[in-house]
């Protein structure tokens, strides 16, 4: 089953390797994101010292293996995520990173907005147990910290579990100095994922999923910073610990999570709880929602690469030669595939096509945090921090394949084809694969064809209201009525200008009559000599020429235009309509030039 490591190699390149990084990160703390707006992807990650409780975490940046900037962070986080907020250019990404029980924002890597996920509810013996601290006497605080004590404490805030640890000679200090202080109930942010909100585009906005230890799950809008949907992970106490997500929120979105008590939860577009679907015997070491064939692989401590559907029947499973560390879903869109890399202790990287094993290297020491993406200008890209600090870059060769002839969705065919009976040709294996696939997913590929449809319809039954509404053409094109087609031509330096318009009736038989042309501009900077007008018959082929004088608003003192009018705003409207008609038959904006200041100052 395991490939020579001669084999292996020959589909990634060793870009980079830097053993002087001494970089200690988690799985969750490394991102990839275009940082300048440059298309020059770069690494976000988070260093976190080991056994030196003094120094502080800090959100690096690397340009390839270059440190380029650093941020010191208040605490350890427990997740970092690139997103966009919303659809503005420049689209400049946002790092979210989760800390205790906020989410810090930085934008050009600078601090740029702190959400503190909403208070949890305080029992009120808790409450009343404060109050009665307040105004009794200290011999007498040793039976209400008692009433502390019949509470869980996880119930508990964070000030009342702090006077339950301290000394017996500490307490009455610890309680004049706190009893005045609000209470405040906060969860911790256990994990955190981002899906995008309407378009499923690389740079569209995305919105933040978060998830506290509580069991909670909140969907933060990241332009106004509100929770769009909070609901819970599942329906008994447990801790996410991972999430993955796939699809949009607008649209439809799936969130796979897995708790620390072994779990895997399922939670989809308008649900308030998640729906358990499978357990696990042992910790969860990785999690990925695959998008292609919609299945969650699960990678465990206990040397097992496990398979799930999202209704939790299991598909397949694999036996690893050595406990997981972690693990990352490796898309390859080009190749219409997406595989699993699974770290392993030892410093084995293996590459799992379904249950295939496809690819494998290994690495100078235990790989502890990997992700897979854009880097610099490169579009597949394999980053590995080990267990020593070193950072390594493996870039995956544009000719790489990898072979898939397996097929686990039929064992009985794959059982055939073992013993030699039955000899299937390739392209007839991937037909029969694709189209148990498809029948196995009918419904799921249906209701997104579906969506697809109907979106497209309404797009385009918009863009027709909108039209029509606006009639913003310079051909009419009403039914029953001649054609009518209008030219503008502006000429002149200023402030004096001479609008042309050049209509001409392009029906073949039909006259148009009756017709009237009026110009909008902004009194406050242009004057039109003859706004309105009635034209003569149009008969086709002969084209009508009308000419109008545009001045601009100049100032007496000094002969210069409006300050307030710049390019964006030096525009006049030109509408042709029908006598007895309220809406126009042709809607055309026409940009004027700016006028010569030189040639403004003669006058």
């Amino acid at each position: 089953m395991f490939l020579s490591k001669t084999k292996a190699t020959e589909k990634w390149l060793d870009a980079q390797c830097d053993g002087t990084a001494a970089l200690h990160t988690l799985p969750s703390c490394m991102s990839l994101c275009d940082l300048k707006n440059d298309n020059y992807y770069q690494l976000v990650i988070v260093d976190v010292p080991l056994f030196d409780f003094d120094t502080k975490p800090k959100l690096k940046v690397y340009k390839g293996t270059n440190l380029t900037s650093e941020q010191n962070l208040p605490g350890i986080p427990s997740a970092v995520e690139s997103l966009y907020i919303n659809e503005q250019e420049p689209k400049i990404p946002i790092i979210a990173v989760a800390v205790a029980s906020s989410v810090l924002f930085y934008r050009n890597m600078k601090p740029y907005y702190k959400f503190t996920i909403p208070g949890m509810d305080i029992d009120p013996l808790e409450v009343d147990t404060w109050k009665k601290l307040l105004i009794e006497r200290p011999e007498n605080y040793d039976k209400f910290i008692d009433n502390l004590r019949t509470l869980q404490l996880f119930q508990l805030t964070e000030q009342s579990q702090e006077l339950l640890f301290l000394p017996e000679d500490k307490r009455a200090s610890f309680i004049q100095q706190n009893a005045n202080n609000e209470l405040e109930r906060l969860s911790i942010i256990t994990a955190m994922a981002s899906i995008k909100k309407a378009a499923n585009d690389s740079k569209s906005a995305s919105c933040l999923i978060l998830a506290t230890e509580s069991g909670e799950i909140l969907i933060l809008d990241t332009q106004a910073f509100v929770v769009l949907h909070q609901a819970r992970a599942c329906n008994f106490q447990g801790t996410p610990s991972i999430i993955s997500a796939t699809g949009q929120y607008d649209i439809d979105f799936r969130l796979v999570i897995a708790t620390r008590e072994g779990s895997i939860c399922l939670l989809k577009k308008g649900w308030l709880v998640g729906h358990h679907i499978v357990k696990l015997e042992h910790p969860t070491a990785g999690l990925a929602l695959l998008p292609i064939d919609q299945t969650i692989v699960v990678v465990c401590m206990n040397n097992y690469l496990l398979c799930y559907s999202k209704k939790g029947k299991k598909l397949w499973s694999v036996t690893l030669p050595q406990p997981a560390v972690c693990m990352t879903p490796v898309p390859l869109p080009h190749l219409g595939i997406s595989l699993v890399c699974v770290a392993l202790r030892g410093g084995l990287v293996q590459f799992y096509c379904q249950k295939k094993l496809v690819d494998q290297f290994y690495a100078p020491e235990t790989v502890s945090a990997l992700t897979f993406g854009r880097l610099g200008q490169e579009e597949h890209v394999l980053i590995l921090v080990t267990s020593d600090g070193s950072l390594i870059v493996k870039i995956l060769k544009r000719t790489a394949e990898f072979a898939i002839t397996e097929n686990i969705y039929d064992t009985k065919t794959t059982s055939e084809e073992a013993s030699g009976n039955l000899q299937i040709p390739k392209k007839t294996k991937i037909f029969v694969e694709q189209t148990l696939r498809e029948k196995e997913h009918a419904a799921a590929i249906h209701n997104s064809f579906q969506s697809e449809l109907w979106r497209m319809r309404l797009t385009a039954a918009r863009a027709t209201v909108d039209v029509i509404n606006s009639a913003d053409s310079n051909i009419s094109g009403d039914v029953g009525m001649a054609a009518i087609k209008m030219a503008a031509e502006v000429l002149g330096l200023g402030p004096v200008f001479k609008l042309f318009l050049i209509l001409e009736n392009i029906s073949a038989r039909k006259e148009a009559s009756g017709l009237n042309v009026l110009i909008q501009a902004d009194h406050r900077h242009y004057v039109v000599d003859r706004p309105y007008l009635k034209m003569p018959m149009l008969v086709p082929g002969a084209p009508l020429k009308l000419d109008f004088k545009v001045t601009v608003v100049t100032d007496p003192s000094d002969g210069l235009a409006p300050v307030d009018l710049t390019p964006e705003n030096s525009f006049i409207k030109v509408l042709i309509f029908k006598t007895g008609h309220t809406k126009p038959l042709i809607a055309s904006t026409v940009v004027m030039p700016q006028p010569e200041p030189q040639i403004l100052g003669s006058f």
